[in-house]
């Protein structure tokens, strides 16, 4: 049974089989964490899941970098985690996005675009196959959150892209 399991997850290199509720559960106490201002214990889960493709996860991990919460300060790589957010084109990350660009001088933003460029094409919807789509919180037709959901492994598994170590 273990070889079945190992083969399963060597099927799909660079990515992690788990169970959706595990999934589920790192990003809820990761955005638990947050919301707590324990920013220790946030930094590490969010990071999981931006990684793995969460748009949310990756705009706090920007935010994260930005502030220098729960990790070293780098604005350059905040940008870069919220403009590969903003690949799903909710307004919120996107406009956060364009306000940071423009707040960057020229040569700044040229750096701050190539690692947001690399981000994407690490941690973007393509390469980590997940699924996003925007929904309504509050029963308004306004779309006010972003959900993403890994690509099905199968059963209560769950394919989630796990993080490069180079990245920031």
């Amino acid at each position: 049974m273990a070889f079945c399991a190992s083969a399963l997850a060597a099927a799909k290199p660079g990515f992690d089989r788990m169970t959706a509720a595990e999934y589920k559960q790192t990003l809820h106490d990761g955005i638990h964490a947050y919301n707590r201002r324990d920013y220790a214990r946030a930094f590490p889960l969010l990071k999981r899941a931006a990684c793995a493709g969460d748009k949310t996860s990756q705009a706090l991990v920007g935010q994260m970098s930005i502030l220098g919460q729960g990790t070293q300060q780098d604005d350059l790589t905040g940008y870069a985690w919220i403009k590969t957010a903003a690949e799903f084109h909710f307004t919120d990350f996107t406009r956060l996005a364009r306000r940071l660009g423009r707040a960057l001088t020229p040569e700044r933003r040229v750096v701050a675009n190539e690692r947001a460029r690399r981000l994407l094409s690490d941690y973007g919807m393509r390469t980590t196959q997940m699924g996003c789509r925007g929904e309504s919180r509050h029963g308004a037709h306004m779309v006010d959150t972003v959900v993403c959901t890994p690509a099905d492994a199968g059963g209560p598994y769950v394919w989630v892209h796990r993080c490069i170590e180079t990245t920031q």
